[in-house]
C-alpha cells in the first residue's frame, strides 16, 4: 500500500495529540519531526510504537557501547559484515546470533532507549512535522532496531511526563539560592513577589519527606485539574489518570470495559512481576470476565469507587495471583470512570509490596470524579459532530 504523507505544524498539532490519534485508530506509519538541527523519527505499527531516534543523538548500537554492553571493536566489525551482507544480517541478529545478549535483552534496552528519545522528541514544541501513513520502514539496520510487539503510547508518554516531573522536581530542590539586590527589582510589586516565591522555597526544603510528597501531589493534582478541560481524547484524560495514580500506587493497571469482561490497557510499576519483563504485553493479556462476582465486576456495576484490601473470595484472588501479591498485606483500589452512567475504564492500583499507605487516595477519587465529567463532555462533541456531518451530507 502507497504511503500516504501528511505535515504540519508542532505550534497546531503537538506531538503528543499526533501519536495518541495514530494509537487511537490503530495507524501504521512514521512521525518525522524536525526544528532547526534537531530531526527524529517514530515509527507506528497498529498504533504501538516500535521504533523512536533523534539526530543529533545517540543510535540504538551506540547507546550499547556507551552502557558497555557491547564493545566498539566488536560493533565495528557487525558493522562490516551487514554491509557486506547487502542486507541480510542486521546490527540485531548480529547480537543476537553472536550469543552477546539474548533477544529477549535486547528487545528490553531496544524499550528503554525508544523511551528516552520519545520523551526528548516530546518535548520539542517547535517546528514541523511529518506523517507517512503505512511507511515503517528502519531508516539504518546496522544501528537501530524495531521491537517486537511496540510500546503502548499512554504508558510511553506516561514515563516520559514521570521523567519529566521528576526532573523538575530535582531541579527546584537543587538549584542555588541567588542575590538579587533591591535595585535589579523593577517595582514594590516584583520584591513582593520574589519574596513569597522564596518563602516557598524555604518552606519546601524545611518539609520532611512526607511532607515534599503531599506538596508535590499537591502541585501535579492541581496541574492535571487544569490540564483536563482542554483534553479531546479519551486517552489523553486515561494518561492523566494514570500519571497521578503512578504518585499515589507503587503499580497501578488501566483497564478497558468491554461487553463482557475488562481488558487490560495499561500499566504503570509493574515491570518486575511481568514474563520477560514484558509488562505491556502482561497487561494486554490480562482479562476479567464481568459475569463473575468480583471487585472489578461490582465497580463496574455500580460505578463506585473501592479502596481496601482485595476481598478474599475465589475469583478476587484468581485476579491477585496473577498480578503477584497473594502472601502480601496489599492496600489497594479501583476506581471507575464513568461516562453516561456507563463505567468505561477501571483504574487499579496497589502499594505492592505492602508497607506503605495509599497517600493522596482521596485527591485520586476527585481526580477520576472530574475526569468522568471530561469524558461525557467529550462523547457529547463528537455525537455534535457526527449529527452536523449527517445534515452536512443531507443539504
Amino acid at each position: 500500500m502507497k504511503a500516504m504523507e501528511l505535515t504540519g505544524d508542532l505550534s497546531d498539532f503537538a506531538l503528543t495529540d499526533i501519536l495518541q490519534i495514530l494509537a487511537l485508530s490503530r495507524k501504521t506509519g512514521t512521525v518525522s519531526l524536525e526544528n532547526g538541527n534537531l530531526a527524529g523519527k517514530i515509527i507506528m505499527e497498529d498504533g504501538r510504537i516500535t521504533h523512536a531516534s533523534l539526530s543529533p543523538g545517540e543510535s540504538f548500537a551506540d547507546g550499547l557501547v556507551s552502557r558497555e554492553l557491547l564493545g566498539t571493536e566488536m560493533l565495528r566489525r557487525f558493522k562490516d559484515i551487514g554491509m557486506q551482507s547487502g542486507g541480510i544480517w542486521t546490527v540485531e541478529s548480529l547480537i543476537v546470533e553472536s550469543g552477546m545478549m539474548t533477544h529477549v535483552q535486547l528487545q528490553e534496552a531496544a524499550r528503554c532507549h525508544i523511551q528516552r528519545a520519545v520523551g526528548r522528541l516530546i518535548a520539542i514544541e517547535k517546528g514541523r512535522f511529518g506523517i507517512a501513513i503505512n511507511e515503517a520502514s528502519l531508516p539504518n539496520l546496522l544501528d537501530e532496531v524495531k521491537l517486537s510487539d511496540g510500546l503502548d503510547v499512554g504508558e510511553v508518554l506516561l514515563g516520559s511526563a514521570k521523567e519529566s516531573d521528576e526532573a523538575l522536581r530535582e531541579q527546584s530542590y537543587d538549584e542555588p539560592w541567588r542575590e538579587v539586590e533591591r535595585d535589579d527589582i523593577a517595582d514594590s510589586a516584583d520584591l513582593a513577589q520574589l519574596a513569597s516565591d522564596s518563602d516557598d522555597q524555604s518552606i519546601e526544603h524545611s518539609m520532611t519527606p512526607a511532607e515534599n510528597g503531599h506538596h508535590h501531589r499537591s502541585q501535579l493534582l492541581c496541574s492535571l485539574l487544569a490540564e483536563l478541560r482542554f483534553h479531546s481524547y479519551e486517552a489523553e484524560v486515561t494518561l492523566a489518570i494514570m500519571r497521578y495514580a503512578s504518585e499515589v500506587a507503587t503499580r497501578g493497571i488501566l483497564f478497558v470495559v468491554k461487553e463482557y469482561e475488562l481488558c487490560g490497557q495499561g500499566q504503570f510499576g509493574l515491570s518486575a512481576n511481568a514474563p520477560d519483563g514484558a509488562a505491556d504485553r502482561f497487561v494486554r493479556s490480562l482479562r476479567i470476565p464481568l459475569d463473575v462476582d468480583s471487585l472489578f465486576s461490582r465497580v463496574v456495576r455500580n460505578g463506585l469507587p473501592f479502596v481496601g484490601p482485595m476481598p478474599r473470595d475465589y475469583w478476587n484472588m484468581e485476579i491477585l495471583a496473577k498480578l503477584g501479591g497473594l502472601d502480601h498485606d496489599l492496600a489497594l483500589f479501583a476506581l471507575p470512570l464513568v461516562c453516561n452512567d456507563r463505567t468505561v475504564f477501571v483504574v487499579y492500583g496497589d502499594n505492592y509490596p505492602g508497607g506503605s499507605n495509599l497517600a493522596g487516595i482521596s485527591e485520586l477519587e476527585a481526580l477520576t470524579s472530574q475526569a468522568s465529567l471530561v469524558l461525557e463532555k467529550i462523547g457529547l462533541e463528537r455525537r455534535l459532530m457526527e449529527a452536523e456531518s449527517r445534515v452536512s451530507a443531507l443539504e
